[in-house]
């Protein structure tokens, strides 16, 4: 019976990835391709180069069906060499790029958020973040974001997609399914937990020797929340806990259908 739940978890991550070939993929591509060629010509000559990143980057992005907060995050790395500039002078940049191609077209919206300029389309909300880059010959380069005090923060965009990418290796490809699986979870609870933070977390893990169905189990088990967190988080966690609990009670007495019921409690 665990197999069949085993199984039954794989095909509903499936139902959660967006795949390369689908075509919400296909119009979020070409709305993005749009979107860099927009930037390119509006503010080409100021920028030194710009990439995606963030859970399209690391291939855990939700459909927008499952996940209506769904984005791309697009780092902008200005240049930065000739004097400095405030990162606040890059957003206001960049929310004057995105006002004069997109707010109040077809629908879409543009908003300045902390540390980024968010354009919201129909078919998906591009996070603009600024960026600048300082060369260090010793240590490499260091990309640079805003910070919460109106300065610089050093980031590295690529580091949790190569620790996930390392993990999912490393635990015979089942982190990405469970990351699919809890990220649905907090999408359909009202988001007890920052999705990258939560990736984050599940990515820590440990799942050797684990298939979806035990590792899925282990990383509900793990969750947690600090005594900081709202009760409402601490209310969602306990419910998880709860209700798969009581999948494995159903597994125990070799009721599977049961188990599929209370598994449906948590996950769209």
């Amino acid at each position: 019976m665990g197999a069949s739940i085993d199984t039954y978890l794989k095909s509903l991550s499936y139902t959660y990835h967006l795949k390369k070939d689908s075509t919400e993929i296909d119009k979020i591509n070409r709305s993005k391709e749009n979107l860099l060629k927009n930037l390119d010509a509006e503010l080409g000559i100021l920028i030194n180069r710009r990439f995606v990143f963030g859970s399209y980057d690391r291939d855990t992005i939700l459909p927008r069906s499952i996940d209506s907060k769904s984005d791309i995050d697009l780092m902008v790395v200005f240049n930065h060499t000739e004097y400095e500039r405030t990162p606040e002078t890059y957003r206001v940049w960049l929310k004057g790029f995105a006002d004069k191609y997109y707010k109040d077209r077809y629908g879409s919206e543009v908003v300045k958020s902390f540390p980024t300029v968010t354009v919201l389309l129909n078919n998906i909300n591009f996070d603009l973040v600024p960026a600048k880059e300082e060369q260090n010959f010793i240590f490499g380069n260091t990309l640079y974001i805003p910070n919460k005090t109106y300065g610089w923060q050093s980031t590295n965009p690529n580091d949790v997609k190569q620790s996930l990418t390392d993990a999912n290796t490393k635990y015979n490809q089942v982190v990405r399914p469970i990351i699919r699986l809890l990220k649905a979870w907090n999408c359909s609870n009202g988001y007890p937990y920052d999705s990258y933070a939560l990736e984050l977390e599940i990515t820590g893990m440990n799942f050797y020797g684990d298939n979806v169905q035990r590792g899925f189990f282990y990383a509900v088990g793990q969750l947690s929340a600090s005594w900081t967190d709202p009760q409402t988080k601490r209310d969602k966690i306990s419910s998880l806990k709860y209700n798969v609990g009581k999948v494995k009670e159903c597994l125990e007495e070799y009721n599977t259908e049961r188990a599929k019921h209370w598994l449906h409690r948590v996950l769209p």
